[in-house]
């Protein structure tokens, strides 16, 4: 395992490898915490979030990992990028462009939309990864870019997800 923190214990160097094991990982367990929920559950509003459902909060995730994808190979080619939204703009936008997807689409995309970012990860090296002069996407060096749109982002939703998931009636109980 070759990462490295500073004393904030902010990753300062991450291997390829470990971001992908890591990503994978925490991605596994954040889909594990809706594994098994009826349809109703997934798609009741409020749901772990005030204004988003369970599905709502699927869409979310799979739009910043297909979004990294599409930003970090267009900074790689050299593109400059530039967003004029803000964080909660774009995530608004993203939940008024998904709230009305039927369940079963926004699960096809979450599947689908881990596989170009890995293999985007894979023909990566460590220095292109961690090296900050590579590329610079809304204001975050590539390693902190790649990291908060996998990992950190999936953590930053694990406690919505659960205390939600733990709030619903065991099945079979109205």
């Amino acid at each position: 395992m070759v990462t490295k923190t500073n004393e904030e214990g902010w990753i300062t160097y991450m291997s390829g490898d470990d971001l992908l094991e890591r990503a994978r990982a925490e991605r596994e367990a954040l889909e594990a915490i809706w594994r098994g929920l009826s349809a109703e559950d997934m798609t009741r509003r409020p749901g772990p979030h005030p204004e988003w459902s369970v599905k709502d909060l699927i869409a979310h995730i799979t739009w910043w990992e297909q979004s990294a994808t599409n930003l970090v190979s267009r900074a790689l080619s050299g593109e400059m990028l530039a967003s004029p939204k803000t964080t909660d703009e774009v995530n608004a936008s993203v939940y008024e462009d998904n709230r009305d997807l039927p369940l079963e689409t926004v699960l096809e995309m979450f599947e689908a939309s881990f596989t170009p970012l890995e293999k985007l990860l894979g023909r990566m090296t460590d220095d292109e990864i961690n090296d900050p002069e590579v590329c610079n996407i809304r204001d975050m060096p590539l390693l902190y870019f790649l990291v908060g749109n996998t990992f950190a982002h999936y953590a930053d939703h694990v406690e919505e997800l659960r205390s939600y998931v733990e709030s619903l009636p065991p099945p079979g109980v109205p």
